[in-house]
């Protein structure tokens, strides 16, 4: 698979710096694989271990998209969609994707803003991307920084 680097940053196209992404997946492969996908989409890319990392970084740092493995040592992806949604309440949010091999009918209804099933492609991360640059654009407010000129904030997580 040839994957090539794009040429513009996505958050310029929005007036945002950047268009920030964290991904958590405990596999090594699959955390490399998804940063390069989102880095040739021109998103920056900050990657954990497993769900602890995830959820720490997710609670104290600013994401556009959170891309989470569903079955990950510590905290799955569904507690950490849990977390992130709670801690943001009435909020707007990050953008949130369950990345997957036992998609579940509910998950885009509940939990998740979209699914991706694995084995991913290029262009099921591109199309990710495009739908939360669209909510983001369209004031469906999933990113608490796209399109805000004062950059947003976390919330403070709930105790």
């Amino acid at each position: 698979m040839i994957v090539r680097r794009s040429s513009f940053q996505l958050g310029s196209q929005i007036g945002a710096s950047n268009f920030t992404v964290l991904v958590a997946d405990d596999n090594a492969a699959n955390r490399r694989l998804f940063e390069l996908l989102y880095r040739s989409c021109g998103c920056s890319v900050t990657v954990a271990e497993n769900g602890a990392e995830a959820l720490s970084a997710a609670l104290s740092q600013h994401f556009d998209l959170i891309c989470l493995d569903r079955h990950m040592p510590h905290v799955s992806g569904d507690e950490v969609a849990d977390a992130v949604r709670s801690a943001y309440g009435r909020a707007a949010r990050p953008f949130l994707v369950l990345c997957t091999s036992d998609p579940r009918p509910d998950d885009a209804l509940h939990a998740f803003d979209a699914v991706l099933p694995k084995p991913v492609t290029p262009h099921d991360v591109v199309t990710v991307v495009a739908k939360a640059l669209h909510a983001a654009i369209s004031g469906k407010g999933r990113s608490s920084r796209l399109g805000r000129p004062d950059g947003g904030s976390v919330p403070a997580a709930h105790p």
